[in-house]
């Protein structure tokens, strides 16, 4: 079975979209780059960059935001799903010399393009977080648009709210002492 991995689209690559349908095996599509250095940047997932660097044979991904919480737990369901599959080294899943940043060894095999493989299991298990990253997005969406745009039965119009001289729970008055809970009262302004 070979695995065909292009980088580019078709029509950079002179060969148009017929012509690529026709050809069997295996079409994934991905925000994939190539570096200088010859690894393959993937950028599809929202919280981390995959990369993989077929001169060391290994996968690393790093951090797109150091204050987001939810960076290792995506690295940590992408290198499992990796492992469950047999595309990474289960004792080489470690830390990287980059802050935020967990990497691991792709076996060697001389019978599989192990790099191949692997990009084609990165593209499956995005393709599996696509639901989820959906539905953050959307649910974001709708928390700005309740915010933004809320219902008529939970805003006001601007003046509809009568004045009064109290309002809310804080009196300009009371002013809690230092050491302990009893309040004093100033008059005095």
């Amino acid at each position: 079975m070979a695995i065909t991995v292009k980088i580019g689209s078709a029509a950079d690559n002179g060969v148009s979209d017929a012509e690529l349908a026709q050809r069997p095996g295996i079409k994934v599509r991905l925000d994939i780059r190539k570096t200088l250095s010859g690894d393959l940047l993937i950028s599809d997932h929202p919280d981390i960059d995959i990369v993989v660097i077929p001169k060391a044979s290994k996968i690393l991904t790093l951090a797109k935001d150091y204050n987001s919480g939810v960076v290792y737990g995506a690295q940590s369901r992408l290198f499992d799903f990796l492992q469950s599959r047999g595309v990474v080294d289960p004792i080489s899943i470690q830390g990287g010399s980059i802050y935020a940043s967990l990497e691991a060894s792709i076996p060697e095999d001389s019978e599989l393009p192990a790099i191949k493989i692997a990009v084609l299991n990165i593209a499956r298990w995005l393709e599996e977080e696509r639901p989820a990253l959906e539905f953050l997005e959307d649910y974001e969406e709708a928390v700005d648009d309740n915010i933004t745009d809320p219902d008529k039965e939970y805003s006001t119009e601007l003046g509809q709210v009568s004045q009064s001289a109290q309002k809310g729970s804080i009196r300009h008055n009371l002013v809690r002492g230092p050491y302990g809970l009893s309040l004093y009262n100033y008059y005095g302004m």
